[in-house]
């Protein structure tokens, strides 16, 4: 068979973050054999993990991790983790093989590192239940041999027999069978505890059965005691109602007592708070004006201190100026002494000069006659004129040395001066760099000195508007205490009223006992109960305006019982009577028969004409026939002018009812008078319940509005405190600042002066040596003048001579030995010369050092002048800040006196504050005695009105009679007899024990229940036997499939072991045949050239080919339209290996093989190669060639 023809069904598998494999991933299958192939490590088995987890592997152990997170790419040392892992398997759905309606159907998997999962059909949602489903009955699937690792052939290899049977019956597919008797067994178990339980209840009821006849018995003659019990009662009634209508009226009294008691102690306590407000606010005035004081305080106090620190910095600044007047005054001293030492160094020289001049004096006349010796004879002319010459050139050198003597000292002074003028313009520059550092930090200073006024003027307009808004808060907060105190007191008032009459309803205070009983009976879900709909009271909705008149129309039918029908009325009214509970009138709806009137139009044309009664009422409409039956023949009128008119003109043929409660019956009686309803109507009751629970909603809602209200007021104050104790410590803070900064602003005003006094002087000295290096520059020039032309004269006479020389040259070669005296006379003299011209060198330096000491030394001289009378100003400003610092001592002690006697003041009225508040306390005490009293005293109203119109309804109801008729039947027993016999009655009856009058009821019912469970009983036992034949039949049927099965895989194992091992025999066998659900599976094998032997007893290789040789059998019993080898072959020697390829080549035209290897053999007959390499460190990725392809173009 072709590639081509190979069977596809999986076609595609994409990995995304599963594992090692990063990056998306995509394996093309296509036909053929496909062979995943690569190194160690490098995740190739991850493709089969892949595949076994999204068809729904649940063992994170199975997949080679601990927990199912692991599965997701833990990044490596280039890559981060990635949250997420996916994998997704492409099949063809050509054949149909899947039930689906799609050609291709993708399965996919994700899990989150979060640990959520998700599984997906074609790209929807679902349960992993549903991907399982899908591959039953395809042979695929993470349980079957879908995927075989090398795993499941060491587990084969190491089976027991008893668990390689499992092998045979997953090929059998019994396990269904195996899950339908687990399921018949559980079944079976249920059934046989149902029929125990069945048993146990039959049992139980044949118990009760025989007790019910004596309960009957002790029922009936307890009837004839409660009927004696009942007449005494209606006596104890009428004189219970008599008791509480002389307490009533008591109590009414006393009421109006404690009211008026309470409006008075309700006034003097709001002028107690009113004085209580008064005095708090006087307290607020004190608080503010000795916080005010305080301010004032610490303000004094800091400007006090602010002047002890200028004090302390005009003395130091004193003692400064002191230093330095001492200082100069020593520098003066020594600059004295050096001008004193330089003018008799001067007079040294001086004299030295004066000594050199007349010794070279004395040289030159030496000289001068030397050579007039000389010049005597026949020369004498020309030594005349050459030593005119000499002298004229002695001169002119003498007056170039005098004139260069002068250049070069002017030059010295000149260069001092310009070093002195560098260093005062250095030192110029760096006191004006500091003068300008500290111009800008003053006026840095001044304007943020600018800007705290600025600040401290806002806050204090903060401040003042904060303290009012405040004020007025507190004013507000206090109205809202005492808003508060009035709604809770009215809240209170209104829930005591709303509970009493809500307890007297759930208890159904005012009706009969008959009534209270059985709708006591309907609330509690006793089945008497079920059918009744509730009283005529409960079912109808009356305006208050018609309450009396329709209250009246009814009389005793308010408390009639509407029925859903007659049999639930019945039911009822045994209830009644079985438990001697009263008597009760029922409205079936199903039997009763309403009557409206048609009424002539003179009658409702009257003026007086409000309605008929049942048109004034509110109901359901499914009760309108018994409402229509109770109020459809009674008129209401407005008062007894219209009800007699009316009367009249009907022929006194209808009942007619007033607003006020009055009637007139028909043939003419008129029914009237005065009528006590505070509480104890049935019909305003609920109305009143109604209107007291929404009247309290809305009290509670405007209170809660007002708490909310006070709450933000509350909330507001502390945030006004709060921001005017911030505003308050900003102006501290800005206070202290400012206090800083005018120090500081004023220690930079000095520095700034003193700057400013050092530049004057620096000026000063500057000017000065300007002035001396202009004046020894203009003398320079002249010098240099004069110089030049000293030296052109003395040029030309040194031309002039050495023309003479050379004419007297003959001559004077003769007087050689007679000048050589000459010679060494000239030589000394110009050596005095020469030590002249350095004296008067010497004698300028010392002048130019002398004249920079004097200048120096006034210098010092005007700097001390100046510090004198800075001195002198420091002390002026000490006095005056002494004054002031004076001042400031007495306005502190001022202050303090003043903060006294305010504080003095504010205890005064703490202590009146408190007063007033154990006033108000005692006054509110009383005033919640006072309401305690009343509200104790109206629920006894209430009560006393309830028990009172519960008295009179129930001697309407039970005996029909109005009050004034029930007080003529008094007997002459008083009320303590006739409790005391109704007690003994009592007695005897509570001597019956529990009496069950529904007994005769329940004994047929019970029978028949009885009957019933004796049928199931029956059926459960029937049950009990069919499951023990399917469970017979199942194990039948698994005993046939599983030997079918065993040997089906035996005959294909004997032909596949035969095909791999090129020979030999191998067979399985069972272990116990007549057990075919339970026996093992035994293999014996005889390779080629050796003898049958167990399967543990072959050579590794020869164990392992065995081990595949079965599972392929196993393949062809069963085939899965897809299967992935994971190196299963990796044990296989060479030969082996090729036989294997081979083999599963051939296998392939019926399964769809993936084999994961790195065998040589293997991958030799792949048609497709994918290879899994890891470029870089812990990330798969993957690499696919189609050999036939390239082997076509090879070819």
């Amino acid at each position: 068979m072709s590639p081509e023809n190979f069977p596809v069904f999986l076609k595609e598998i994409h990995i995304q973050g599963f594992k090692s494999f990063a990056d998306r991933v995509k394996l093309e299958l296509g036909h053929g054999l496909s062979v995943i192939v690569g190194p160690n490590g490098s995740g190739k088995s991850n493709v089969a993990d892949a595949v076994r987890w999204v068809l729904g592997e649940q063992s994170a152990k199975s997949l080679r991790g601990s927990k199912m997170e692991d599965v997701i790419f833990a990044g490596s040392t280039q890559r981060k983790p990635v949250g997420v892992a996916e994998v997704s398997l492409i099949f063809d759905n050509e054949t149909g093989i899947f039930p689906l309606d799609f050609r291709e159907v993708t399965i996919t998997r994700r899990v989150y590192r979060d640990g959520e999962g998700q599984y997906l059909i074609n790209k929807a949602s679902c349960r992993l239940k549903d991907i399982q489903e899908l591959f039953m009955d395809t042979g695929a699937g993470k349980e079957g041999f879908s995927i075989i690792g090398q795993g499941r052939v060491e587990e084969i290899l190491n089976l027991k027999s008893e668990e390689r049977r499992s092998l045979i019956e997953e090929t059998a597919g019994i396990t269904k069978f195996r899950y339908r008797k687990k399921e018949a067994l559980k079944r079976l178990d249920a059934t046989t505890a149902n029929l125990q339980r069945l048993e146990d209840i039959i049992q139980e009821i044949e118990v009760q059965l025989i007790p019910l006849a004596a309960q009957a018995q002790v029922a009936e003659q307890s009837l004839a005691l409660m009927a004696e019990q009942k007449s005494l009662e209606i006596q104890a009634v009428v004189l219970d109602v008599a008791d509480v209508k002389k307490k009533l009226t008591q109590a009414t009294q006393d009421s109006e007592t404690m009211k008026q008691s309470l409006i008075e102690s309700q006034t003097l306590l709001s002028q107690i708070e009113s004085q209580d407000l008064q005095q708090k606010v006087h307290l607020k005035t004190i608080d503010e004006e000795i916080q005010a004081k305080q301010g004032e305080a610490f303000r004094a106090e800091q400007a006090y201190n602010t002047i002890k620190h200028e004090q302390s910095l005009r003395l130091e600044r004193a003692k400064n100026f002191k230093e330095q007047i001492e200082r100069l005054s020593q520098e003066v001293s020594e600059g004295e002494d050096k001008l004193r030492q330089l003018e008799q160094r001067r007079k040294t020289l001086a004299a030295k000069q004066a000594v050199l001049g007349l010794t070279i004096e004395e040289s030159r006349h030496k000289v001068a006659e030397q050579e007039l010796k000389l010049a005597d004879g026949r020369d004498h002319k020309l030594k005349e004129e050459i030593d005119r010459l000499k002298a004229d050139l002695f001169e002119a050198m003498t007056e170039q040395a005098n004139c260069s003597n002068a250049l070069t000292g002017m030059r010295h002074s000149l260069a001092s001066l310009e070093q002195q003028l560098l260093q005062i313009q250095n030192e110029q520059a760096k006191k004006e760099q500091e003068l300008e550092s500290l111009t800008k930090e003053s006026e840095a200073q001044n304007q943020e000195l600018l800007q705290l006024q600025e600040q401290a003027q806002v806050f204090q307009h903060e401040r003042v508007r904060l303290q009012a808004d405040l004020e007025s808060l507190k004013r507000s907060r206090q109205e809202k205490v005492t808003e508060l105190q009035r709604q809770r007191t009215r809240i209170d008032q209104t829930r005591a009223r709303l509970q009493a009459l809500q307890t007297l309803e759930d208890s159904l205070e005012g009706y009969q006992r008959g009534v209270r009983e059985i709708m006591l009976a309907k609330k509690k879900g006793i089945r008497e109960g079920s059918g009744l709909c509730g009283t005529v009271a409960d079912l109808i909705s009356v305006r208050e305006s018609h309450e009396i008149a329709i209250e009246t129309a009814l009389g005793a039918g308010l408390q009639n019982i509407v029925a859903e029908n007659e049999q639930a009325a019945k039911t009822a009214i045994a209830y009644l009577k079985a438990h001697q509970l009263g008597r009760v009138t029922f409205l079936p709806l199903d039997v009763i028969q309403g009557n409206r009137l048609s009424l002539a139009k003179a009658v409702e044309s009257d003026p007086g004409f409000i309605g008929i009664a049942v048109n004034l009422v509110e109901y359901d409409p499914k009760y309108r026939a018994a409402m229509e039956f109770l109020l459809g023949r009674i008129v209401v009128v407005s008062d007894m002018d219209a009800a007699t008119r009316i009367a009249r003109a009907s022929g006194y043929k209808l009942r007619i009812v007033t607003l006020e409660g009055d009637q007139v019956n028909p043939g003419g009686s008129l029914t009237g008078g005065s009528i006590q309803r505070k509480g104890g109507n049935l019909l305003g009751r609920s109305r009143e319940i109604e209107t007291l629970r929404l009247e309290l909603i809305k009290l509670e809602t405007v209170y809660r509005d007002k708490e909310q209200e006070f709450k933000n007021l509350e909330g507001q104050e502390s945030e006004l405190q709060g921001n005017l104790e911030a505003i308050s410590q900003k102006q501290r803070q800005a206070k202290e600042r400012e206090v800083m900064l005018k120090t500081a602003f004023d220690n930079v005003s000095n520095q700034v002066r003193r700057v400013e006094n050092e530049l004057r002087g620096l000026n000063q000295r500057k000017q000065g040596t300007l002035a001396e290096i202009d004046e020894i520059t203009l003398r320079l020039k002249d010098s240099s003048e004069q110089l030049e032309k000293a030296e052109a004269n003395a040029r030309h006479l040194r031309e002039e001579f050495n023309l003479r020389e050379q004419e007297a040259q003959t001559a004077a070669e003769e007087l050689d030995l007679s000048r050589e005296h000459l010679t060494q006379e000239k030589v000394s003299l110009a050596k005095w010369e020469q030590e002249l011209a350095q004296c008067l060198e010497q004698i300028e330096q010392e002048k130019v050092v002398f004249q920079e000491s004097e200048q120096s030394l006034k210098q010092k001289k005007l700097n001390q002048v100046s510090l004198q009378n800075n001195l002198q100003k420091v002390d002026q400003e000490q006095s005056e800040l002494n004054e002031t610092l004076e001042e400031h001592a007495q306005v502190q002690e001022s202050l303090q006196y003043d903060l006294m006697k305010r504080r003095q003041e504010r205890e005064g009225l703490l202590a009146q504050a408190q007063s007033l508040e154990q006033e108000m306390h005692s006054r509110s005490q009383k005033v919640h005695d006072y309401e305690q009293r009343l509200h104790a005293n109206d629920l006894r109203i209430v009560r006393w009105e309830t028990e009172c119109h519960t008295g009179l309804a129930r001697l309407e109801e039970e005996f029909s009679l109005q009050w004034e008729e029930a007080v003529t039947y008094l007997s002459q027993e008083e009320r303590a007899v006739i409790g005391k016999r109704v007690q003994e009655l009592k007695r005897q009856i509570e001597e019956f024990g529990p009496i069950n009058q529904a007994a005769i009821e329940e004994y047929p019912k019970l029978r028949e229940r009885h009957e019933f469970m004796l049928s199931q009983q029956r059926d459960l036992i029937e049950a009990d036997q069919t499951l023990r034949q399917l469970i017979s039949e199942l194990d039948e049927t698994m005993s046939e499939r599983f030997l079918e099965s065993f040997n089906a895989v035996n005959a294909a194992f004997q032909e596949v072991f035969k095909e791999l091992f090129n020979g030999g025999n191998a067979e399985l066998s069972l272990v116990e045949p007549e057990e075919l659900l339970e026996t093992g599976v035994e293999i014996v094998a005889q390779p080629p050239g050796k003898k049958p032997q167990l399967l543990s007893l072959l050579s590794g290789g020869e164990r392992a080919l065995t081990a595949i040789a079965l599972l392929f059998a196993l393949l062809r019993v069963k085939p899965t339209p897809f299967c992935i080898l994971d190196e299963i072959e990796a044990s296989l020697d060479d030969a082996n290996v090729q036989r294997f390829a081979e083999y599963l080549h051939r296998f392939s035209d019926s399964t769809q093989f993936v084999v994961i290897s790195h065998r040589k053999g293997t991958m030799e007959s792949a048609d497709i190669l994918y290879g899994i390499t890891m470029e870089e460190s812990g990330v798969s990725k993957l690499l696919s060639v189609r050999l036939h392809e390239k082997e076509e173009g090879l070819a």
